[in-house]
Formats: structure tokens, sequence, C-alpha cells
């Protein structure tokens, strides 16, 4: 194996094995994130000199917060940061609707709040925000009611938010289609995520303007395992990697593990924005593979090894919870 850098930290990888001969196989680490290209308060990656017109990769507009206990209700999730204490839940944050819709309505009862109680839709429903809390399935008995699986954990903390581990390999082929896995460990257990290109059509351009498409077309919904382990392989029409320079039709910036903190996902859009169900109320990013900019962190967690899958031997922090 021979490591390469490329950009300030990215890695690539020249592999040769029976699946991959002659290829070049490109290897991109995760990053766990607490809403848009942001963890920490800080940005992940500068993309100036790759999508300098896509405003949200430098406003980075959170999608969580931290619980702020005894705070009227209304108040935000407080901002997570270095000096956090990571024993603390998990809360929910109205920054990305405010920075994407300023003003918009929403349901103050549902900021500052930890994400086993913000609900899920259920039967019957007939807005967006109709919501019940389910309870655990140890506590349910009897005629069958809505609950959560075996399992779930119920009130997150910043630092089980902040365990999960990802890797994410891209291969070209010549056919111009791209083989992308991404394995994500230690994420939470029988969770609901969503898998996005997220990037710039037109970069460096006047008429530059920012994306999110489904990775790998519909449907980009995966599960993770009980002891928080998924696995996805995709093939894409086009080049993951492609260059962010200029006369390009568009270029992916990062790909996103998307968590939905409700258990149910929106279609072929991240979150029901337009439906009053704001990213930041019921799902966030978790986990980012930025693809091009240059990175300003290290990760904060490391996968080991690139060896993709959920067969490999390991214990996750939440097995027996």
């Amino acid at each position: 194996m021979k490591f390469v850098k490329t950009g300030v930290t990215a890695l690539s990888l020249v592999v040769a094995s029976a699946a991959f001969a002659d290829k070049k196989v490109q290897v991109f680490p995760g990053y766990i994130s607490h809403g848009i290209n942001v963890y920490n308060g800080e940005l992940i990656a500068d993309y100036s000199n790759t999508s300098p017109g896509v405003e949200w990769l430098f406003e980075a507009p959170r999608e969580i917060g931290v619980f702020i206990e005894g705070a009227p209700e209304g108040t935000d999730g407080g901002v997570i940061t270095a000096d956090t204490d990571r024993s603390l839940p998990v809360a929910t944050t109205r920054d990305f609707l405010d920075f994407f819709n300023p003003g918009g309505e929403i349901d103050l009862s549902l900021l500052n709040v930890p994400l086993d109680q913000i609900g899920s839709n259920f039967f019957g429903f007939t807005a967006v925000d109709d919501r019940i809390v389910p309870p655990s399935f140890e506590t349910i008995s009897g005629n069958p009611t809505v609950y959560r699986s075996v399992g779930v954990n119920e009130a997150p903390t910043v630092a089980e938010w902040e365990a999960a581990r990802g890797v994410l390999t891209a291969v070209v082929n010549d056919d111009g289609t791209t083989t992308v896995r991404v394995t994500l460990r230690d994420a939470f257990p029988n969770a609901v995520f969503t898998l996005w290109d997220v990037g710039s059509n037109f970069p460096l351009s006047e008429n530059e303007a920012g994306y999110a498409v489904p990775l790998g077309g519909i449907p980009n919904v995966v599960r993770t395992d009980a002891e928080g382990c998924v696995f996805r392989e995709v093939i894409l029409p086009y080049d993951l990697t492609r260059e962010c320079k200029s006369g390009a039709e568009s270029c992916t910036s990062y790909v996103a593990g998307f968590y939905h903190f409700d258990g149910q996902a929106y279609g072929a859009s991240p979150a029901g924005t337009f439906a009053n169900a704001p990213a930041g109320l019921y799902a966030g990013n978790q986990m980012v593979w930025p693809i091009n900019g240059d990175l300003l962190q290290a990760p904060a967690t490391e996968f080991g090894r690139p060896v993709h899958g959920c067969k490999t031997p390991y214990r996750s922090i939440f097995a027996g919870k």
C-alpha cells in the first residue's frame, strides 16, 4: 500500500486486489459533525478555493446543540464547543432553520429538547409536525402500539454522538462511473441514516449554486445494526472525486451521513424544510466525508484500517445498553 497526500490531508490509496487491480482507490476519513461543515463551533473544511459561492459551507449552521437543563421553553440548544461537558444530552436547535428560512415558524416546544423527546409521525397524522413520543420496546406489553426498536439509544449524550467512526472509499471505473463504499461504525444502534452527495453546480462561476442529492439515487436510506454499524456500496453515474475547477458542471464538496432523530426519512430532501420539519429538529449531519476543499481539523475519531463491512470483530460502546 502507498499513501499519498492530496490537497491538505486527504488520502489516496493505491492497492492491488482482485476487485480493484490496477485501479486507484481514494480513501476519505469520516469527520464527526455538529451541523453543516462544523465541529466544536469551528469549520471542518475550507471550501473557498473550490466552492466560494455556496454560502452554507462557510456559515456552517448547527444541526445539534447541547441540552440546557432548566431553560425556558423556546430556548435554543447550547452551542457545542471543545469545553462542552460530553456527558450532557444532545439537544435540538433552530440554527439551520434560521439560516435557510429566517423568521420561519417553528414549534418552540421542540427547541432545546433531548433527541428522544421529539417524536415521530403516527397513523392518522395531518401535518408533518404532528408527533408522538414512542415508548421503548421494554415498556410495551399486550396490544400493539408505536414503540422504539430494541436497543435504540433514547437520549444520546454528546460523547455518544461523537463516538461514530466512518470511512468512504471511491473507485473511478473505466466507464466514468464510481464505485463508492461507505462504512459507519459505533453510531447509534438500529438508527435511520440517509447518505447524501453535497456539492456545487458550476463551481467558481457567477452561476455557482449548492446542491444535495441522494448518494447512489433513491433509496438512500440505511439502518445501523444492533452495534451501530452499517455498510453500503453504490455505483454513481459520475466521478465522485472530480475536481472543483472553472468550467466544471459540478463537483462534490462532501458526502453526508445524515442521522434521522425521528426514525423516518423525507425522500429526496434531507429534511422537509418546506413542511415545517427543518434539519436540527428532526435530523442532522452526524458524519461527513470531505471530498474537495482544504481540511482544517483532524477527524475526531479514527476508523482504523479501511476495511469495509460490519463483520469485522469489534465491540460497540452501545453493546448491552
